[in-house]
């Protein structure tokens, strides 16, 4: 159900409808059909996990004719977490479904069991976590007993029982790297303080402490285990610079760099064709750059190979047949959502099995190029912009600031909310301001306590650069985000009324010292001290970043919608936006959505905002908006 609540600008004049959207745009925003596809180890079956508009279920069907042989349907608003094959019959999908009104899923997760043949699924105890290699009838769980998080490997034939324990964790709380055959060969945890606890496992089955944060100002991440279990891949920060990516030897707990880039963090593994080791790694502040350590050995030359029949894609192993001949793998870019492709190895052939969002003409989407430029202070930022394809002149432009703002950054491949405003007619402008993950631990940290002030300063050099190289037109520019991205287009509109000509946020954060009293984050120690470190507490400074402290100082028009029960950022935040602003006598448009939380899960609350949006950006910077030129600002 939707809240409608107008500024008194609108209600004087009455409340008009949102811009219908047509198909197109509809069909952006519609989740893809097609969520995870796993052949099965003879190759002669295939289970997908597909969604409905009444959710996610997971069927079977058989390769080659593509018929439907079996389904699992976890219930209303199913969402199917893991999806994975036990022998050649049998799948095990982990998933939950909703209750009542609300739009995610808020039961229990569950595991089912399915054999192909079967009319009912069986329903299985524990949190799942591995299947096991060459052990059709066995795998892995998490649980915790006497306050210590354990590994059970649980039979498919007694689904009722705990499970034999297989290792006991060094601590409660912790999460598990397990090697293809469920052993657990690392474990981590965090402490309130964000510290980090990292041990392996030996080959005496003991518990070393590899890393303690505390002590060593650095994070090591685990990103697999190799083949022969005699050796593991890590991502390790760098004090200064982005982070490497390093061979760790279990026996001498040795650690050799094996890749490295001036710019990126290591984003993500490359696998080998049957996903059963990693042999490099994707590099790249804009379009991701695929690299390997052995670029010479027969599973480098074989990715190698596939990558040059995608050139405008990365590629993902997704699954493989048990002896290696059928490989599916999904191919994403700035313009495919995604595409699921089945490899025949023995042939040699490639087949087009499923897009995930069959609807989306991919030749209609529009390509999106990095851009790299210095902040007023030096440091080099990166960034993406979409142009709405030819124009004679420059653009409208909307600047598009992420979330977070820690630990997320923007990337190249397909967005539907950038792929929504540039076939609008809208050039789009993303940025990764300091802050941002991807970058290394010292840009991360670049970015704390400067909540209002060097990150923001980050959104308005880029939207400067932008206008600089003709990428935009400078009459018509309006920012917009969610969450942290609410935020900064508010405090944009603040700092800026000369350069944006409107501000939206959705589920934005308005006055940062009631952090300390709203929402979850200070429920806890951890989120405590994450706003402490993060965000600061001196109450001046915070009330002096706060866009609702700053309503007199917000003269264009300004969009806020938020989500009735949004427990992070709650809904109090719009509240005191809009009264701010009401009270310095630019009342906003307003708009909340019953049920939601920290931004929109519901497909028809998505449909009716971003119709609201169109509208609102149509009547400010569109065609027949009344622009006047903005003071010349030089480009930083």
């Amino acid at each position: 159900m939707l809240s409608i609540v107008m500024g008194l600008a609108l209600a004087a004049g009455g409340e008009s409808a949102p811009v219908g959207l047509d198909e197109a745009s509809k069909g952006i925003l519609k989740r893809p059909a097609i969520e995870d596809v796993r052949i099965s180890p003879n190759g002669d079956l295939v289970a997908l996990a597909h969604h409905y508009e009444t959710g996610t279920i997971v069927e079977i069907v058989r390769r080659d004719d593509w018929s439907t042989v079996a389904s699992i349907d976890p219930g209303k608003n199913g969402e199917v977490g893991a999806l994975r094959w036990l022998g050649n019959d049998r799948v095990l999908v982990a998933a939950a479904r909703s209750i009542g009104p609300f739009a995610v899923p808020v039961v229990t997760p569950w595991l089912y069991l399915l054999k192909v043949g079967d009319k009912h699924a069986k329903n299985m105890p524990g949190n799942f976590v591995a299947t096991i290699d060459g052990d059709d009838t066995h795998f892995m769980v998490q649980d915790s007993a006497d306050k210590v998080s354990v590994i059970r490997k649980l039979d498919i034939e007694r689904v009722t029982a705990t499970g034999e324990l297989v290792a006991k964790g060094p601590a409660d709380g912790v999460s598990f790297t397990l090697d293809r055959f469920g052993m657990p060969r690392f474990a981590q945890k965090f402490d309130d303080e964000a510290n980090q606890k990292l041990w392996a496992r030996d080959a005496a089955n003991n518990w070393k402490l590899i890393n303690d944060s505390k002590d060593s100002g650095i994070y090591i991440s685990p990103e697999s285990i190799a083949r022969d279990g005699l050796s593991a891949i890590v991502s390790t920060e760098q004090k200064t610079g982005p982070d490497l990516l390093q061979r760790y030897d279990f026996a001498t707990g040795a650690r050799t760099t094996l890749l490295e880039d001036s710019v990126s963090d290591p984003l993500s593994g490359v696998y080998a064709l049957d996903s059963k080791e990693q042999v490099g790694a994707w590099f790249g502040a804009g379009k991701p750059e695929a690299r390997y350590w052995n670029p010479d050995d027969e599973q480098s030359r074989w990715r190698r190979a596939i990558a040059a029949k995608f050139p405008d894609a990365a590629i993902t192993m997704v699954s493989t047949s048990k002896d290696g001949q059928y490989v599916v793998m999904l191919a994403i870019s700035d313009r495919d959502p995604g595409t699921y492709y089945l490899f025949d190895r023995q042939k040699q052939s490639l087949q087009k099995m499923f897009q995930a969002s069959p609807w989306i003409d991919v030749s209609k989407q529009l390509p999106t190029e990095p851009l790299t430029f210095k902040a007023r202070d030096g440091l080099i930022l990166t960034g993406f912009i979409t142009l709405p394809g030819h124009t004679d002149a420059p653009p409208p432009m909307v600047v598009m600031v992420h979330g977070g703002p820690f630990y997320v950054r923007d990337n190249w491949q397909y967005d539907e909310e950038t792929q929504l405003l540039a076939q609008r007619g809208y050039a789009v402008l993303r940025v990764n301001f300091r802050g941002s993950t991807g970058f290394g631990r010292s840009f991360v940290e670049a970015g704390a306590r400067q909540w209002g002030a060097a990150m923001q300063d980050d959104v308005t050099d880029a939207t400067r650069m932008a206008i600089a190289n003709g990428l935009a037109d400078p009459r018509r520019i309006c920012i917009y985000g969610t969450s942290y991205g609410g935020y900064a287009a508010l405090m944009g509109a603040a700092r800026e009324p000369e350069l944006y000509r409107c501000a939206a946020g959705m589920a934005g954060v308005y006055d940062l010292n009631r952090m300390y009293r709203w929402g979850d984050i200070r429920r806890s120690d951890y989120g405590l001290n994450y706003l402490h470190r993060m965000l600061g507490t001196d109450k001046a400074t915070l009330a002096a970043h706060s866009p609702s402290e700053l309503a007199a100082q917000i003269t264009i028009p300004v969009l806020l919608a938020h989500g009735t029960l949004d427990g992070r950022v709650p809904i109090e935040h719009a509240k005191l936006m809009r009264s701010s602003l009401k009270k310095a006598g630019h009342p906003p448009e307003y708009v909340e959505y019953d049920y939601e939380g920290h931004g929109l899960s519901g497909y028809e609350h998505q449909v009716d905002f971003y119709g609201r949006l169109l509208k609102f950006l149509e009547a400010n910077i569109g065609p027949g908006a009344k622009t006047v030129a903005p003071p010349v600002a030089a480009s930083p």
